[in-house]
């Protein structure tokens, strides 16, 4: 490995690798976030419309069954998949991981159909609609390409896409970032909810792209 030059021309030593299986800070807050939304989502399924904010409840009640299916179907996303990412179970855990694997990838996929007649009657208007309809499309879509690379033996575009993946799967994590300000702030649900329809997956998508570029 090349050492690093810094600016003033003195050569440094690159950054040390985090130590295989070792848990970084940052996939640590991605599991406790990932898994504070998933065990909090379970108020719907227990609650049922009680618990939904009053602005998405025609949308409920027009889609009982779709949000319910959608609900356990990303929660059980949220709950897998920061897993796959840590070293410790995938290097020395083969078989766990695939069975983790095959839950994520179900769970996504049929997470993913059942928000399709969510995003269409989003509350938001238009731009509303086609930010989440957009949303499940490509969660749709990275999921299955990440399936059809491990398939074919592409090892490295698996990780790729499944990088893409679930950074559409935290979606569920910054949307209820940004839902108090829908619900509190001065812009208006209709507004601020059609704004996050995009801002909940784009800058993640975005980062998991950064990521990825980065890889070797």
């Amino acid at each position: 490995m090349k050492a690093v030059a810094s600016v003033e021309g003195v050569v440094s030593p690159p950054p040390a690798a985090p130590k295989a299986g070792e848990a970084r800070w940052d996939w640590v807050a991605v599991v406790v976030a990932a898994s504070v939304v998933s065990l909090a989502s379970s108020r719907y399924l227990a609650g049922g419309v009680s618990m939904i904010p009053p602005p998405l409840r025609p949308n409920f009640i027009g889609h009982p069954a779709a949000f319910y299916v959608h609900i356990g179907a990303a929660s059980t996303a949220l709950l897998v998949g920061p897993w796959q990412f840590w070293d410790g179970v995938r290097r020395k855990h083969m078989a766990i991981h695939r069975v983790m694997g095959a839950m994520y990838v179900t769970a996504c996929l049929v997470g993913g159909l059942a928000a399709l007649p969510i995003a269409l009657g989003s509350n938001g208007g238009p731009v509303a609609t086609a930010g989440f309809l957009t949303l499940a499309v490509l969660w749709l879509w990275t999921t299955a390409r990440a399936v059809i690379a491990i398939v074919s033996g592409d090892v490295p575009a698996h990780r790729r896409w499944m990088i893409r993946s679930f950074a559409l799967t935290l979606a569920g994590v910054t949307l209820r970032l940004y839902l108090p300000v829908a619900l509190l702030g001065p812009f208006g649900f209709h507004n601020a909810y059609a704004a996050i329809s995009w801002l909940c997956w784009a800058p993640n998508l975005l980062l998991a792209d950064r990521i990825t570029q980065g890889r070797k």
